[in-house]
């Protein structure tokens, strides 16, 4: 029997293997520093009733239908050609430091390695690949594969819509599974890739939690089973069948794990600090949070230089501190039917290009910020016009929003984007993007997420200095995944005043039908921002 541990000041997670994957043998308050990891594991042993096999499976951090593990398995594979695999791993070896644990387990012609962090915020960052020495497909891959509390009577996850973010769901526990699938193309109102799992008699204020956050920017899924032996289990990946093309190299996102006995208001502070110590990457960490005003709902797409100077003069006598400029501004964009993907400044509405308004605007002390939608294309647009091939799923597709979206995993459309975005930030002095994703993707593909990840990573290494904020309908991409190269997120832009109440109209832009959009009446969007503090 091989043995280890992984400490945070908050929390341990104990493995140990006897010959297979490894598996999780604690996973909680921080054990003593003797703690006989042998004992533990030998406690966890159970009895066997009728019906059971002579031994039970291993609930490892990757469960294996070929060891003949009943419950939904950590890896789905098959053949590039569709023939199906079901492989059985043995323990290879482990890489040991202060803060991580590496362990790989092999099977013919495949490498599974499992990634574990500790991290000085007090959570732990658990990660899976998989390595094959020929193209395969894998249909599923869960980040390492934890059990869940034996003694917790509920499941606590989240969802929402516009309007309506962030609603936590409080289900008990039952045999069988609860499963989550986000396969909208990213991380969601819908399905947000989050779950908590309280101990029986936990508060807001007191008691165990178990918490997890897929730090996944695309559709992902989650499973919280209870097998009929007894077992808890905890998985975490991207959508089934997310991968879509056969590959010798899969990997998970990284799953971040935290434990409080503080309750959920404990748990919640963890995450909250490893959001703002260590995954949000500042461009300066000492400078505050500006106070933003945003135009959108004062002008929408009417946009004249003597209007919006106005308007700012406005918005910082009322202490703005950062002016932002809304959809319009580029290719001919009168409405939302047309222009996106032509990022160039629309010279009717703008002679002289932004550099009056900026000008203005620095005067008054604001700083400024440009909004975009890159990951988007209208059909009237000339970048569609020129490149029909350059759209993510089928040509007869149904729009959203009038919008198609572009396949970010092409490097060509990356190289587009990059460039029109990089051409506006070195024209204009710009403090700050609003990265706006509108409608739903046709189909789920993880190379979306991976592609629109290294445009995000290519532009704030172009610009370092630039804040990039990510709003999607509102608070539609909301993941560790988006703020490592994000630095704020915009929620939707009202919030139902009645929690269950009615939706709000369809069809409404980023905002409730009742704003009066007369130009001039009103400052605009109230400022509705979820920060990393």
């Amino acid at each position: 029997m091989k043995l280890w541990r992984v400490d945070t000041d908050a929390q341990t997670l104990a493995l140990c293997s006897t010959g297979g994957i490894p598996e999780v043998i604690w996973w909680g308050a921080p054990l003593p520093a003797g703690e006989d990891l042998a004992q533990l594991a030998a406690s966890l042993r159970q009895d066997l009733t009728g019906g059971m096999l002579d031994q039970l499976p291993p609930l490892s951090l990757c469960p294996e239908p070929a060891r003949a593990f009943h419950g939904q398995p950590g890896l789905m594979l098959t053949e590039a050609d569709g023939t199906s695999l079901s492989p059985a791993f043995t323990f290879a070896g482990a890489e040991e430091t202060s803060v991580s644990l590496t362990l790989h387990s092999t099977a013919p012609g495949l490498r599974l390695t499992h990634v574990i962090r500790a991290q000085a915020t007090g959570v732990m960052t658990l990660q899976t690949r998989l390595a094959a020495d020929r193209p395969v497909r894998a249909q599923w891959l869960a980040a390492p594969v934890l059990p869940a509390p034996a003694y917790g009577q509920e499941v606590i996850d989240v969802s929402g819509r516009w309007i309506g973010e962030f609603q936590l769901n409080r289900l008990p526990w039952a045999q069988g599974i609860r499963l989550r699938e986000a396969r909208t193309g990213r991380s969601g109102q819908e399905h947000p890739p989050y779950a908590l799992f309280p101990d029986a008699g936990t508060t807001d204020t007191s008691g165990a939690v178990w918490g997890l956050a897929y730090a996944w920017s695309g559709g992902h899924r989650m499973v919280a089973e209870e097998m009929p032996d007894g077992r808890r289990q905890i998985q975490f990946g991207a959508a089934l069948g997310a991968e879509v093309q056969p590959g010798t190299t899969f990997e998970s996102a990284e799953l971040i794990v935290a434990f409080s006995t503080a309750g959920l208001n404990g748990i919640a502070a963890t995450f909250q600090r490893d959001i703002r110590d260590r995954v949000v990457q500042w461009p300066d960490k000492a400078r505050s949070r500006p106070v933003h005003y945003n135009c959108w709902e004062a002008i929408y797409f009417d946009h004249k230089l003597a209007d919006l100077t106005a308007i700012a003069d406005r918005a910082a006598a009322l202490g703005a501190e950062r002016f932002v400029l809304d959809d319009g501004w580029f290719g001919r964009r009168d409405n939302d039917r047309s222009s996106l993907g032509d990022w160039v400044v629309d010279r009717r509405k703008w002679p002289d290009g932004l550099h009056p308004l900026i000008a203005h605007i620095h005067k008054l002390g604001m700083t400024f910020g440009l909004w975009f939608e890159p990951e988007m294309v209208n059909p009237d647009s000339d970048l569609y016009r020129a490149h029909t091939d350059w759209v993510l799923g089928p040509a007869d597709q149904v729009t959203g929003r009038h919008q198609l979206v572009l396949n970010m995993a092409l490097p060509e459309v990356r190289d587009y984007l990059f460039a029109a975005v990089d051409a506006i930030l070195r024209e204009y002095p710009i403090d700050y993007i609003k990265w706006d994703h509108n409608r739903l993707l046709p189909v789920v593909d993880a190379a979306q997420t991976r592609g629109a990840w290294e445009l995000f990573d290519r532009l704030r290494a172009a610009h370092p200095g630039v804040e990039i904020e990510s709003c999607a309908s509102g608070g539609g991409r909301i993941d560790p995944g988006i703020l490592a190269r994000t630095h704020r997120v915009w929620l939707s832009d009202s919030n139902d005043a009645l929690v269950g109440g009615r939706a709000a109209p369809h069809g409404v832009r980023d905002g409730p039908a009742r704003i009066d959009a007369r130009r001039g009446r009103h400052l605009g969007k109230r400022n509705r921002m979820v920060e990393g503090e």
